[in-house]
């Protein structure tokens, strides 16, 4: 019998957007908080969120042959922000 192994290459902003999405998932699991502490957990949730969604981007623009290191795509748009 012959074993496969199959390697893949993750991109780092792909790795980075995964991480930034495992906090998010921490910080939404945190219960009984102040108001103040919700606001700023709800704050850190979107920047983080806003952060993880432009680095997934511009990694699915990379696979597809582009390559901007400014965010930009090819037809000049700039990635929307959610």
């Amino acid at each position: 019998m012959t074993q496969v192994v199959q390697l893949v290459v993750e991109q780092p902003s792909l790795r980075h957007a995964r991480s930034m999405m495992l906090a998010i998932i921490d910080l939404a699991k945190n219960r009984d908080l102040t108001p103040e502490q919700y606001r700023a957990h709800f704050n850190a949730i979107d920047m983080l969120a806003r952060e993880a969604h432009d680095l997934i981007v511009n990694a699915e623009f990379e696979q597809e042959g582009g390559g901007s290191a400014n965010g930009n795509t090819q037809r000049g748009h700039t990635p929307t922000q959610i």
